[in-house]
């Protein structure tokens, strides 16, 4: 009976990737069929730890950005099929949707709407980053749209989901410069309703990493406002979470700047806003931002307190921009 078992009984990967088929959420495509809509792989327009993304043309015209993954380890396969799974049980407008997948041979790739203002990070740090700099609202707006996807996965999805990799690079704009989340293959959902968090190996990127889940290994929604709190700081002093460039006290920007928001002082502001934006505005988005980054996560806000926060700062700009006749 033993002996039976073992031959017929699935790995989680292989069932899993069973079960794909059945999900009917997203189309399966052939790879005959992402070959020919990406022109054989002619245009890169992203690459990642992951692999790279391809811009493909669907035969009714429409673009979509296809990701096609490298990482042949259980955990590439795994981190996969999580993501199929997911963004075929979640609809958000501001999470980033699944056209479909590929998954043959071996091969595995992601098929997604294409969003042609890049990523956040390019924005912010890019090689036309000067050049088309972020003003004020315009972050605030991205952090509100980039917040309330986040709200999603925490408070309208059953079950809850933590995104476990909150950061620049995986907020993408479309060409109104609407932000949706990006990237699900570290989340995990929690299945327990009354669950407080989620024991797993710790995962995630060098800077945006919560230090408590980091040496708990208990992953929460509180991990995630963590790294959203490193976003809110990336967003008003214009550098990147680790930078090795400046002195050894401004290596990590959450040590470097906590100390001046704390104090109220606006020196560290990206200076590339020109000293566009109402103080008050500022004022709660870095005292937010402090508050979501506390090494103690029982401090840090929920991110729906966040976002009302965030909308109360978006609707001051606004207000100051329409009394100073500034443009956006």
């Amino acid at each position: 009976m033993c002996r039976r078992r073992g031959r017929t009984e699935m790995s989680y990967t292989e069932r899993a990737a069973a079960d794909m088929r059945n999900w009917n959420a997203a189309k399966i495509f052939s790879y005959k069929e992402i070959k020919t809509a990406t022109n054989n792989f002619k245009e890169v327009i992203g690459h990642g730890s992951f692999g790279s993304v391809y811009l493909g043309k669907l035969p009714d015209g429409k673009l979509v950005a296809v990701k096609v993954r490298f990482d042949k380890t259980q955990l590439g396969a795994d981190s996969f099929i999580n993501e199929v799974r997911l963004l075929s049980l979640v609809r958000h407008q501001n999470l980033v949707s699944l056209e479909g997948f590929c998954h043959e041979s071996q091969r595995q790739i992601l098929v997604y709407e294409y969003l042609p203002g890049g990523s956040l990070a390019d924005h912010l740090y890019g090689p036309n980053s000067r050049k088309f700099s972020l003003s004020w609202v315009r972050r605030l707006k991205i952090a509100v749209d980039a917040a309330k996807g986040l709200d999603y996965l925490h408070n309208g999805s059953d079950p809850r989901i933590i995104h476990r990799d909150i950061k620049c690079s995986n907020i993408l704009l479309d060409k109104e410069m609407n932000a949706r989340l990006c990237d699900f293959g570290l989340s995990k959902q929690m299945i327990q309703p009354d669950a407080t968090h989620v024991t797993t190996v710790v995962k995630g990127t060098a800077g945006y990493l919560d230090p408590e889940y980091y040496s708990t290994q208990q992953l929460t929604e509180k991990s995630d406002v963590y790294s959203f709190g490193v976003l809110l700081l990336e967003l008003i002093c214009g550098r990147e979470p680790m930078n090795h460039s400046g002195t050894p006290d401004s290596f990590n920007l959450v040590l470097w700047a906590k100390p001046y928001l704390q104090a109220g002082a606006f020196e560290i502001v990206d200076e590339s806003l020109g000293g566009n934006f109402d103080v008050e505005s500022m004022r709660k988005v870095a005292k937010i931002a402090v508050r979501s980054v506390e090494r103690d996560a029982s401090q840090r806000p929920t991110i729906a307190q966040i976002l009302s926060v965030l909308k109360e700062s978006y609707s001051i700009q606004l207000s100051y921009l329409a009394a100073s006749g500034h443009v956006n």
